[in-house]
């Protein structure tokens, strides 16, 4: 409740100022009590009663002293009584939110310094997650487990072991594989803080398995963990090497589609027709070359007395070291290739550019499969196997470490196992 009391009074009270619409009367305290009005001036006024009122905080007219609203203008008097808040948890203890319809335990169990792009650095918080409770009380009851998990000073961790690795082992693979790592380590983020000893089997594959289902994630992960764990052995950390025993998902790879021996016939007739980017798709069929190479090679790279391209291998030391191969047959085109470019880059093209042109011309062609690109260097393993070049040029000249990834490139259909059969039969007869 709020009363004002006239300011020449000289008893004061507690509370706010109040304006009255009569300059005259101008309240300058708040009372919880109300009488009669005192006049502001008069000669007797030590011997008048000391009186209150209560006046309305918008309208400033007269209301009644136990008025919750006013009976004017209706504004309320008294600030509508809040209702109690619910008591949110201690700091530290935890909490839990929901995705979809699981509940998702969260706490905190130590801090990280990282460093920003301006160069400055920021701790922020490690947390450890556990999901799939069927209620938030669940779910905020094992946030004590996950505190326990606590990070103490000189624990060895899978980070503290890739922190060293990432400045030393790490600078000498290629830029596509420390890129890969880069990407596996961050899968393993939720798993990183914690003591390495008190990691098993069970709880690394179930982390393998939520942050990559298919096959070349998890190779990532699984190798850059096994590297980790290396260390950690010579370390005197850990005994044994767990990620030796992690199951990697099957590999499910789409079935490639090599150019036939008619569909390279109408690229070369494509080509003639003043269709120069076919020439792109003729060069990377017959030289094993991968789309990637293509694009960062230059055209300082090509050695034209030796017919090679040397300095655009991508991923592996032995694609890198190794030479492509130009043919005759495609030795004209490479050179028509070099002067329809403006720049010192063999293909001028961005890779949006470049697809859409590749699929342009599949469907200028009129082929029925869906090729892509890649198909370019199956079709030249495959090509070189139905010619009978013994394995190990195939080898050499799709710059594979292992026959075994030669093989893969390899895609013989049901006309070319019969001319084999049929030739091993014509072979008897000579024979007989």
């Amino acid at each position: 409740m709020q009363i004002t009391v006239l300011p020449d009074l000289k008893k004061t009270a507690p509370g706010g100022n109040r304006k009255r619409s009569d300059a005259s009367h101008k309240p300058t305290k708040i009372y919880s009590s109300c009488d009669l009005i005192l006049p502001p001036r008069g000669p007797n006024r030590k011997g008048l009663a000391r009186c209150y009122f209560l006046i309305c905080k918008k309208c400033a007219r007269e209301i009644p002293a136990d008025s919750i609203f006013c009976c004017f203008c209706g504004t309320r008097q008294m600030p509508a009584e809040k209702k109690r808040s619910r008591r949110a948890r201690p700091n530290g203890t935890g909490s839990a939110y929901k995705r979809g319809k699981a509940w998702t335990a969260v706490a905190i169990v130590g801090w990280k310094t990282v460093e920003l792009e301006d160069g400055k650095k920021k701790r922020i918080p490690v947390k450890r997650t556990k999901g799939g409770f069927a209620s938030k009380t669940d779910a905020l009851n094992y946030t004590l487990a996950l505190r326990g998990q606590q990070i103490k000073k000189g624990t060895v961790t899978l980070n503290t072991l890739y922190q060293p690795w990432s400045t030393s082992a790490l600078l000498k693979l290629s830029k596509s594989k420390q890129t890969a790592y880069k990407i596996a380590f961050g899968k393993w983020e939720q798993l990183a803080y914690t003591d390495i000893s008190q990691l098993t089997i069970g709880v690394l594959q179930d982390q393998l398995d939520e942050k990559a289902p298919t096959f070349y994630p998890a190779r990532d992960m699984k190798s850059l963990l096994s590297h980790l764990y290396k260390r950690a052995i010579a370390q005197g950390d850990v005994t044994s090497n767990l990620a030796e025993f992690l199951v990697l998902p099957k590999l499910e790879e789409g079935e490639k589609t090599p150019f036939s021996s008619e569909e390279l016939k109408s690229l070369w007739k494509d080509y003639a027709d003043g269709h120069t980017f076919t020439g792109y798709i003729l060069l990377m069929s017959y030289s094993g070359m991968m789309p990637g190479e293509l694009f960062i090679a230059e055209k300082a790279m090509i050695d034209w007395g030796k017919q090679t391209i040397l300095g655009c291998g991508l991923k592996t030391k032995k694609r890198k070291e190794t030479p492509l191969v130009i043919a005759d047959i495609i030795l004209p085109v490479l050179h028509d290739l070099c002067e329809h470019s403006k720049s010192k880059m063999l293909l001028d093209l961005n890779r949006d550019y470049f697809y859409e042109q590749f699929h342009e011309t599949m469907r200028r062609c009129g082929f029925a499969a869906e090729h892509t690109p890649y198909d370019c260097r199956h079709s030249t393993a495959t090509a070189l196997a139905l010619a009978d070049i013994p394995p190990s040029i195939i080898q050499k000249v799709m710059r594979h470490t292992k026959f075994a990834t030669t093989q893969r490139y390899i895609h013989v259909d049901a006309d070319s196992m019969l001319e084999a059969v049929n030739k091993i039969a014509k072979d008897e007869d000579s024979h007989a």
